[in-house]
């Protein structure tokens, strides 16, 4: 009888002991999952965590941008390559534009295929899956595809589609192409219009749409703007659609075209427009400033390089004018081959403009070796430790031996 009772109550024990450990266990995953998600940096507010969401808002969200200002926001362009990819997602920049293409496209080898190609390139050693893939999987960066082909259109947004559905595209996607005849464009380059909308709507109506005009501009020779009836025909191409719609509009040539463009904007306030610019073009700080000061903050995104010319006194002082007045800190990107054909002072003045002001000084090797830039890099050192930085691909060895040496 005594053994019949300890039998039982050891199993009574067991059982205690089991539903513990149980509760523990269960008690112990609620609480890690609770702080795993506390903890993660990225989008937690599922309102801007979606493709249709606000670029703005989302970055906003992440803390990336303390206010709803286009001018804010960073590019990182034709991150197409895997080399290109990997160095556009270790990099700061908030959003990465890449464009996609048919892999062998017009070929025998064409394999429908799409891939991460700028033409005239039709091969590639990304794939936009796998592009995608480690863009979602490794970064919170915001995504701008731009589409070289219509055949690219169709698997892409399939794609597209498989991954928001599985709950992996937590973040604003721009769906880009040139599907007018713009400025200075004899011949026909363009995507189809009427198609391109279509597929966006069957496939995947939740992009923010990025439809623009194909153009050409050729310094030193006369040029054509954008006319009225090339912004007119766009509105009426996307007037009725229900998405968000930035149009992507060359910078240089928007001053002159102004007008219609700030008509367009006040058709709807799902418009915006993002600048952009052809790496051989300089655009006018001037017209920068006299963009901001005829639209809202929110309605253009500046997409664009850093002035190719040295950074004179008329530069210089426009820099500063246009960020006279800002409350959040002020960092000012330089090239190291245009600081060093400027004015004296360059980077002290604009640390003076705000003590919360900082300078990045950028070199390529496109821009020479590291002789080229050697007495840049040290001056703009010299003028403080703390709040100049410095991005190189290849010579940053050379300054940290440089600075060892002084």
């Amino acid at each position: 009888m005594a053994s019949k009772e300890c039998s039982n109550n050891w199993k009574k024990w067991a059982i205690v002991s089991i539903t513990l450990v149980l509760l523990v266990s269960v008690i112990g995953l609620v609480l890690f999952f609770a702080l795993w998600k506390v903890t993660q940096p990225g989008c937690k507010e599922d309102a801007v965590c979606r493709p249709d969401a606000d670029m703005l808002d989302y970055l906003l969200s992440l803390g990336q941008i303390n206010q709803r200002d286009g001018l804010l926001v960073t590019w990182y362009h034709a991150a197409n390559s895997q080399k290109e990819m990997n160095a556009a997602l270790n990099s700061d920049i908030m959003v990465l534009e890449a464009d996609v293409n048919v892999e062998g496209l017009n070929t025998a080898n064409e394999t429908g295929v799409p891939i991460m190609a700028h033409p005239p390139a039709i091969y590639s050693d990304n794939t936009l899956q796998q592009w995608l893939e480690t863009v979602l999987a490794s970064s919170q960066k915001g995504i701008k595809l731009d589409f070289k082909s219509l055949k690219a259109v169709r698997p892409s947004l399939d794609l597209l589609r498989r991954l928001t559905d599985d709950g992996k595209v937590r973040r604003p996607v721009w769906i880009n192409a040139d599907i007018l005849r713009g400025p200075n464009i004899l011949t026909s380059i363009e995507l189809n219009a009427t198609q391109f909308l279509a597929l966006v709507q069957e496939k995947y109506p939740e992009a923010t749409l990025s439809p623009g005009w194909t153009t050409l501009y050729l310094p030193m020779f006369p040029n054509s703007t954008y006319t009225r009836a090339m912004v007119e025909e766009m509105q009426g191409l996307v007037g009725a659609l229900p998405q968000r719609v930035t149009f992507p509009v060359r910078a240089v040539m928007v001053r002159a075209a102004w007008p219609y463009f700030s008509w367009l904007l006040g058709q709807s306030d799902r418009y915006s427009l993002t600048l952009w610019q052809s790496i051989s073009e300089t655009v006018s700080v001037d017209d920068l400033l006299y963009f901001r000061d005829n639209c809202a903050t929110h309605q253009i995104y500046y997409d664009l390089f850093e002035p190719v010319l040295g950074y004179g006194e008329q530069l210089l002082t426009d820099m500063l004018a246009l960020c006279q007045g800002l409350w959040q800190p002020v960092s000012f990107q330089l090239q190291a081959e245009p600081l060093g054909q400027s004015t004296d002072g360059v980077v002290a003045r604009l640390l003076a403009a705000s003590p919360r002001a900082t300078v990045t000084v950028e070199h390529s090797t496109a821009g020479g070796n590291y002789t080229s830039v050697q007495k840049v890099l040290l001056a703009a050192r010299a003028v403080d430790r703390t709040r100049v930085y410095y991005r190189s691909q290849s010579y940053r060895r050379d300054l940290l031996a440089d600075i060892g040496r002084n």
